[in-house]
């Protein structure tokens, strides 16, 4: 079973005229993905740990590489 640890933060935008939107938790949490099972399935459980305000259907994630 092959994992990808990686640190996730969502942007709160749901206000989109508020300028101090940042990535929220400031200091985010890591998460560790299992290769074996589909990202759509492992998307709750970083949604859970987030306690993001979104709804799951809302959610749009984007992966941004640190070079590491």
């Amino acid at each position: 079973m092959a994992t990808f640890v990686c640190r996730v933060q969502f942007l709160d935008d749901t206000d989109p005229f508020n300028s101090t939107n940042f990535p929220e938790p400031t200091r985010p949490p890591q998460y560790t993905f299992r290769e074996d099972i589909p990202l759509i399935n492992q998307i709750a459980g970083v949604h859970r740990l987030l306690k993001a305000p979104h709804k799951v259907c809302q959610v749009f994630y984007v992966f941004i590489s640190s070079g590491n």
